[in-house]
């Protein structure tokens, strides 16, 4: 029988948080248990070399670097009884052209990699990645300060095995800390004879979790003990990548420095889904009520105000469910930004948003009592299953039935801003299936006037009115470096010009994008006018379908969104409910989002994508 498999992971952090002190190997089973359902997921586009050049290579998109949040984790008893920890992990993504086979491709031997890992405790520096600033928030002084610090002495210790010039334990210059806080660095560093190694090379090419992944926890705690997703939060991680040359390099200059900056957010951006195919609730817990999955969908007895609940923590999002009332007394329907739960029917704070056999809908706000914030009637009956959806953005709130086009109630209020997800009935039974949260990973109503949450590769760009103009001679594309995305939906109010030929939308799945009309590889959809394209970029263009639609007319706005889950791309143009096309191309996984027009003007309002 084979040994069982361990994995090395700091189970703290502290000043000396690298030293080998602070080291445990932990079955591998239970990281990767812990990360099967991670809860964060966050990632940053880092500026990259192809390294299967001679050094110094060319520069290519598509370097990224990955920290996700994981579920707790026993820890064994052989190294504390009863106990867990939340670890965080930092893995890499290398570019489609450079890997084959889930295998990066041979590394030239003339390149040596430097990975530095700072961690800051600071709440300044959490909330300038959380809300979008990237490395920003450090100082000009600091980012050259450090820089010289990492290449300043390269290859000066290769007697000692390595090229980096900066080494564990050394410390963040102190042009730094003002911004980032006192830090002292752990570092991996890589090279060819590392990139052979099928077993760590994916530890630095990889997103998946990897037996050899770079993690730390939050020391020990108390199973269920909330503290320890605090701690996990609250970090900010700077990772500084040194593409320098190895030894045997013949060409050699000062590496060059890039810099991704890294947070947990302000609450879950991981998909949560449960179609209770397993039968099982183990997921959910019950305040007041009887709920059973037995039969592959959540029923809940009749109860006045019987609740089931994640222990989710959403923000923005969309939340979804088919509902099926049992009787035509009482409602039920769905619980968001829920805290404080108890057994009562508004024992809780949070949003409620149900249906009544009755003929109405309603959202409301509960805390330990309840307050009406908008209904309205609808053709709602019992025994029959419902579609509902709330859509939470910040403080506009709206809640769909069966209809996904329009809402059937949109009111404003932002006495709670996250919180748990779950279901509730009402003097009646109902049944729950198919739930689906898919929270916010970006949006932009251009209401600060301008494209900085955008990286444009070509075209030109004015915001006026709560809109993006893209003009495109012949194209222009513009991408969102900070969300790479595999399952997503995309969404944004769409209008061009009645140019001949012309046509804009979305390009999806993006990477090693540059100037030219189909110069990246990834998806692109959009519209013309009276039609409905969808095709797929390898440097070249490959339609995949067209479709005429007379309805699409220039100078009209349209709302454009897709869908896309696995290698199912869903296309869909005003109507919300029945996509235009539906195709299946899997040559794509994941990628950056943007948009794109071509030989057309197009303007672009109220974009959000969400992460499937």
């Amino acid at each position: 029988m084979a040994a069982a498999l361990n994995s090395p992971v700091y189970i703290d952090y502290g000043e000396f948080f690298m030293n080998s002190s602070n080291i445990l190997a932990v079955p591998y089973e239970n990281v990767t248990a812990a990360f099967k359902t991670p809860v964060a997921i966050h990632s940053t586009a880092i500026d990259g070399f192809d390294w299967t050049q001679p050094y110094p290579g060319s520069r290519t998109g598509g370097h990224t670097a990955y920290l996700e949040i994981a579920q707790e984790m026993p820890l064994p008893a052989s190294i504390v009884e009863d106990a867990t920890t939340v670890l965080s992990s930092l893995t890499f993504g290398i570019p489609d052209n450079m890997s084959s086979g889930g295998q990066p491709l041979v590394m030239d031997p003339s390149w040596y990699i430097c990975r530095h890992v700072f961690i800051s405790t600071r709440p300044e520096a959490k909330l300038a990645v959380d809300g979008g600033s990237k490395c920003n928030f450090l100082s000009q002084a600091c980012q050259a300060d450090l820089k010289t610090s990492l290449t300043q002495d390269w290859g000066k210790a290769a007697a000692d095995g390595t090229m980096c010039s900066a080494l564990g334990f050394d410390a963040i210059p102190p042009s730094c800390q003002d911004s980032f806080g006192f830090a002292r660095q752990d570092v991996m560093a890589f090279d060819a004879a590392f990139l052979a190694n099928a077993a760590l090379a994916p530890a630095q090419t990889s997103k998946e979790q990897q037996q050899y992944s770079w993690r730390i926890g939050t020391g020990y705690h108390d199973p269920g003990d909330a503290r320890a997703y605090a701690l996990a939060a609250n970090r900010t991680y700077l990772v500084a990548t040194v593409w320098g040359y190895s030894q045997s390099a013949r060409s050699r200059q000062v590496p060059e420095v890039s810099f991704g900056c890294l947070s947990a957010g302000a609450a879950n951006n991981v998909a949560f889904g449960d179609d209770f195919s397993s039968g099982s609730t183990t997921q959910w817990k019950t305040y007041g009520g009887s709920f059973d999955a037995s039969s592959n969908a959540l029923v809940g007895s009749k109860s006045p105000g019987g609740k089931a609940l994640v222990t989710t923590n959403f923000a923005n999002f969309l939340f979804e469910a088919d509902v099926t009332l049992a009787s035509a007394s009482g409602n039920a329907g769905l619980l968001f930004r829920a805290s404080n739960p108890g057994i009562g029917a508004d024992a809780y704070n949070g949003y409620y948003a149900g249906i009544a056999a009755s003929g109405s809908v309603v959202l409301g706000r509960a805390s330990n009592s309840w307050t009406r914030l908008g209904s309205s009637p609808a053709d709602v009956a019992a025994n029959k299953v419902h579609h509902v959806r709330v859509q939470a953005m910040h403080k506009a709130l709206s809640l769909f039935v069966d209809d996904m086009s329009k809402a059937k109630v949109s009111v404003t209020d932002g006495a709670y801003t996250s919180g748990m997800n779950g279901v509730r009935v009402y003097d009646t039974g109902a049944t729950f299936d198919n739930i689906r949260i898919t929270p916010l990973a970006f949006s932009d109503d251009f209401a600060s006037g301008t494209m900085g949450k955008w990286t444009t590769v070509d075209g030109e760009y004015q915001v006026s009115s709560s809109a993006a103009v893209v003009s495109a001679s012949p194209i222009a594309k513009a991408l969102i470096t900070d969300v790479t995305s595999k399952d997503l939906i995309y969404e944004a109010d769409v209008s061009i010009d009645s140019s001949a030929n012309g046509n804009g939308g979305f390009i999806f799945r993006v990477s090693n994008a540059k100037a030219g009309p189909d110069s990246y590889n990834g998806y692109y959809a959009g519209i013309g006018n009276g039609l409905v394209v969808l095709g797929r970029a390898d440097n070249k263009w490959n339609g995949l379908k067209t479709l005429q639609a007379a309805d699409i007319k220039a100078g009209q706005k349209h709302h454009l969104m897709i869908r896309t889950r696995g290698d199912s791309i869903s296309v869909f143009v005003d109507d919300l409910n029945t996509p235009r096309m539906v195709v299946k191309d899997g040559t794509y996984s994941a990628g950056l989002s943007g948009i794109r027009a071509y030989k057309t003007t197009m303007s672009v309002s109220n974009v959000r994508i969400y992460t499937a």
